[in-house]
């Protein structure tokens, strides 16, 4: 049971970590308005929702690989 446990805690931290390149690849692109940013909130500026994402899709990505072994 904790052995696939870990696995899916593993299957987590790499999907995050993955999204977490899209969007700090969409970062600049986004800034520079090559394309537009997709995420919006009401009163927060595109670029800071993107960072936020950026940086949430990171620490789970750290919770996913936390322990292994």
């Amino acid at each position: 049971m904790q052995e696939q446990f870990m696995k899916v805690r593993r299957l987590i931290g790499v999907s995050a970590f993955a999204l977490a390149l899209v969007f700090v690849a969409w970062l600049p692109l986004g800034a520079l308005e090559i394309i537009p940013f997709v995420l919006t909130l009401p009163g927060e500026p595109s670029l800071r929702v993107h960072a936020a994402a950026t940086v949430g899709c990171l620490m789970v990505a750290a919770w996913g690989f936390w322990n292994i072994q």
